[in-house]
């Protein structure tokens, strides 16, 4: 064999060697690697759910936070839908009630409600890349104390 073409045979087979390296190595599929949470969102009798997402952020930190009040924002949105669907008697105007509501959430949330997962999309597996999710969480009887407090 001349050496040139024993320079292409060690060269394609160098290539097919790192081919099939970087297949083995390869990212999952997009489905595999999304949370559960985000394709579901829990639904359970004891907590009321909500997912919150960031903008994209220059920090990691920021992002979170983002997220976070973002879901927050949502629980609050949540609550108020199941109170205004169960029909509650209220004394105010509905519009009153559902600021109350608004303003009892803010500020019980910071320190009632929990995030219970976090998730970074860096590849955009799910939505935009480089975006943040967390899942918040809420005790319904927390919930029905502060709204209680309004009546």
């Amino acid at each position: 064999m001349k050496a040139g073409q024993y320079f292409w045979l060690r060269l394609v087979l160098l290539l097919f060697t790192l081919i099939n390296i970087g297949c083995a190595t390869g990212p999952k599929s997009k489905s595999d690697n999304v949370p559960e949470w985000l394709q579901q969102m829990p639904k359970d009798d004891k907590y009321f759910y909500a997912i919150g997402i960031s903008g994209q952020t220059r920090r990691a930190k920021n992002a979170w936070d983002q997220a976070i009040l973002r879901a927050r924002a949502e629980l609050g949105k949540t609550i108020i839908t199941h109170v205004t669907s169960q029909d509650l008697i209220i004394s105010t105007t509905r519009g009153e009630y559902t600021r109350q509501v608004i303003e009892a959430l803010s500020d019980a949330e910071l320190n009632f409600t929990e995030v219970t997962e976090r998730w970074w999309d860096r590849r955009g597996d799910y939505g935009p890349a480089n975006h943040y999710y967390v899942l918040v969480r809420l005790e319904k009887k927390r919930a029905e104390m502060i709204l209680k407090d309004l009546k």
